[in-house]
């Protein structure tokens, strides 16, 4: 496999070693020592069961990883790297749609809205993750450069042959007592060795080690001429932490988010081991709950107040103490002039079926109904509409016709949820099952 080389791979997909790639053929084959440092790092991981990034299995006699419902991309010695793409289908959809997706839902991350809405390498749906992250980092720069690089006084100390600035005495007496000629002395000199400019060259040498793409690579190689005097950081989490707030210094906010995520890898995940190369894993469930909530203060914020992650209520109390804290994904509250009530949104990002092939087979879960009917009593006092979204698919593409009744007053509603290209586009199923819901929830008050 030749160095640089990127493997395409959907969430629950399978990994196989090239020696057995022909006992697998439903698996993408790894070279024999990128598997088995992949398999020694699943082994090593502590994480539990259902929150590793790989297991380790056996299927017809042959070892094989399974990729979690984790995306992003996963970095491994020699080069090689995994781009996990999500998978809203029973089947593998379009790598191309796929990725576009899974950056339109980024967005949404904090720690990804450096991420460019329209952009010609994002446009370019054959590039993969690694080269589209990276395409973004350098595009950054280069709006930086135009703005301007930006040089500071910065404090020198050393042994010279003219007098200037500050003479140190006890210095001068140590190293120049024998020497009149040179004079020991602290001084200011504008340069471009800022600690900003230091972190965004260390960026720059990271990613250009890591970067096969030509096009790319000729896109770094102008920043490391341009970077070639400054000095590099060895820690960047002290080099962060000591970065001063600066009004002249906000064109520096876009490249210096890329060289926070290239450098300190902000990944929810992380295995053991080290592949000396940048690794960036999402929990594929918490990007749809995100954007999920993105979506709805971009479409429904006229009407409602949306509050993610609400804490305000627990399952249980004991001694005057909560316990089994309720954290619904948001919760809708209506805004005086709609006189609707409060309803829940929780967002899961599982594969289900339409109510068409029978309800006990449509994949719902009974852990997730319980979940709810305890949100609806704890938030809604038992009584309005909860909506469990689902990403839409070939298989579920309209919401179920009645709801789940926990009460006479307290309904449960699936829904499933089409991504498409932009947030705007996006959600049109769930828009308009809502706005159906509350027409009738208002024509019943009426009566």
């Amino acid at each position: 496999m030749p160095k640089g080389k990127v493997i395409t791979l959907f969430e629950h997909g399978y990994l196989v070693s090239e020696r057995d790639k022909d006992k697998a053929n439903y698996a993408r084959p790894l070279p024999e020592p990128a598997f088995r440092w992949l398999e020694q790092r699943c082994l090593k991981d502590k994480d539990t069961v259902d929150q590793r990034l790989l297991t380790l299995c056996v299927r017809a006699g042959v070892k094989v990883l399974q990729v979690k419902n984790y995306v992003g991309v996963l970095a491994l010695p020699k080069g090689i790297r995994i781009e996990i793409l999500p998978k809203t289908g029973k089947k593998d959809p379009d790598a191309g749609l796929s990725r576009t997706q899974l950056l339109m839902m980024l967005r949404t991350l904090k720690t990804f809205r450096c991420i460019a809405s329209t952009d010609t390498f994002i446009s370019t749906s054959k590039m993969t993750l690694p080269d589209i992250f990276v395409g973004q980092f350098i595009r950054s720069l280069q709006i930086l450069l135009k703005k301007g690089i930006k040089s500071d006084y910065l404090r020198q100390s050393k042994n010279s042959a003219w007098l200037k600035g500050k003479l140190l005495v006890s210095k001068q007496i140590k190293a120049n007592s024998i020497r009149r000629d040179r004079f020991f002395v602290e001084y200011d000199e504008y340069r471009v060795e800022r600690m900003e400019n230091r972190i965004l060259k260390t960026a720059v040498e990271k990613v250009y080690d890591e970067v096969y793409s030509p096009q790319l690579r000729l896109g770094l190689r102008k920043f490391r001429d341009l970077f070639e005097a400054v000095p590099m950081i060895s820690d960047p989490a002290i080099a962060f932490r000591s970065l001063v707030p600066d009004r002249h210094m906000q064109h520096y906010a876009l490249p210096l988010e890329w060289a926070k995520l290239i450098l300190s890898g902000n990944s929810p995940h992380c295995m053991s081991g080290n592949a000396e190369a940048v690794s960036l894993l999402f929990p594929a469930e918490a990007v749809f709950e995100a954007f999920i909530s993105q979506w709805m203060r971009h479409h429904m914020s006229d009407d409602w107040g949306i509050k993610c992650q609400a804490r305000q209520h627990s399952l249980t109390y004991y001694n005057d103490k909560d316990f089994f804290q309720l954290r619904p994904d948001i919760l809708l509250v209506p805004k005086p002039h709609t006189q609707d009530l409060p309803q829940i949104c929780d967002a899961k990002w599982k594969i289900i079926s339409s109510e068409d092939g029978g309800i006990k087979k449509a994949g719902l879960s009974q852990g997730d109904f319980y979940q709810m009917y305890a949100y609806g009593m704890k938030y809604l006092n038992g009584k309005g509409n909860i909506f469990l979204i689902y990403p839409a698919h070939e298989g579920f593409k309209k919401p179920y016709q009645s709801s789940f009744m926990f009460n006479s007053e307290l309904r449960l509603w699936v829904v499933p949820f089409d991504l498409k290209k932009s947030i705007k586009d996006s959600g049109k199923i769930l828009r308009q099952h809502f706005a159906e819901i509350s027409e009738s929830a208002g024509a019943e008050r009426i009566v």
